[in-house]
């Protein structure tokens, strides 16, 4: 019988891990028994989760690597590169098909419920004896393991091989990646400079021809007859007539005359940008009898991938 230490431990999740069906780990309980079901405790209790409740089940049908004590102390590092890596199949697998991936109870799959699929196969090739070898040849131990209790949570082998199958793929891949640095350009307004309109006064002397009119007084002396002369008299006398002119009147008044607008407006120019962009290459250094595959890594090399299959 398992401690209740051991399952304590079971009930939480492991790195990267999501627990998500309390079924998932009713299936392993009841797979187990005798010294094979105390093992298979210990291995859920490493290895928490739904993935965990599945390496306890194999153990207790499979036993072997499975039910051994390496197992029991193991953890399993999920990443979230590899998680993104199967939802992406996974959705790619939905999209092809117009209800989406079903179980065995005919209702549609959720990636959520398939990723512990996934990572059983990805754990699977941590087992020494499969190192080395295709996924069909280890299948059979798989499918033996693959009890009923997996089949009501899961499906039947058929309906999930698919998954198991993609993720010891994964998890039998050495992978190195490669990156190189991209020029990414921007633009931003900056204030490249200003213009200013400003205003002075400027005094300029000027000459304007004017006309203008004046009086002036004539004198006609002209003889009187003798006839009006009746009633002169000799005294003295005075006649004053006024004399009148135009006087020029100078006045200076502000008048607009024009006005002045500013607007802007948008050229475009071409500027050149240079930069240093490092990026990664890939040498491969082979030992041993590899030849036959070095017209593929030197294909895959050529057209960039990066990252030949080193199956």
């Amino acid at each position: 019988m398992a401690s209740n230490d051991e399952r304590g431990r079971a009930g939480r999740p492991g790195p990267g891990l999501t627990d998500e069906a309390d079924s998932g780990r009713g299936v392993a309980g009841g797979a187990l028994g005798g010294t094979a079901g105390a093992v298979g405790g210990a291995a859920i209790g490493a290895i928490a989760g739904p993935v965990g409740a599945i390496i306890g089940a194999v153990a207790g049908a499979a036993g072997g690597w499975w039910s051994g004590k390496e197992i029991a102390e193991s953890t399993f590092d999920f990443s979230d590169a590899d998680d993104d890596f199967y939802r992406q199949s996974y959705e790619r697998t939905s999209a092809s098909s117009s209800a989406g991936p079903t179980g065995s109870t005919g209702r549609q799959r959720s990636y959520d419920h398939v990723r512990p699929l996934y990572q059983f196969g990805q754990f699977a090739t941590r087992n020494p004896a499969y190192r080395g070898r295709r996924f069909e040849e280890i299948e059979p131990e798989l499918r033996r393991g693959w009890t009923q209790d997996l089949e009501r949570q899961y499906g039947d082998w058929s309906t999930v091989r698919g998954y198991v199958g993609e993720g010891y793929g994964r998890g039998d891949e050495a992978r190195i990646t490669r990156s190189e640095e991209e020029l990414a350009i921007g633009k931003r307004q900056v204030q490249a400079g200003e213009v200013a309109v400003r205003k002075t006064v400027d005094t300029e002397h000027v000459t304007e021809r004017v006309p203008v009119r004046r009086e002036e007084v004539t004198i006609e002396r002209r003889p009187i007859i003798a006839a009006d002369t009746r009633s002169a008299e000799i005294a003295e006398d005075r006649i004053v007539v006024p004399v009148t002119e135009e006087e020029v009147v100078v006045e200076k008044r502000p008048v607009v005359k024009e006005e002045v607008v500013l607007r802007t407006r948008t050229v475009e120019d071409t500027e050149e940008v240079e930069a240093d962009l490092r990026r990664e290459r890939i040498d491969v250094d082979e030992r041993g009898r590899t030849k036959s595959s070095r017209a593929a890594i030197d294909k895959a090399i050529d057209q960039g991938l990066g990252e030949p299959d080193a199956r």
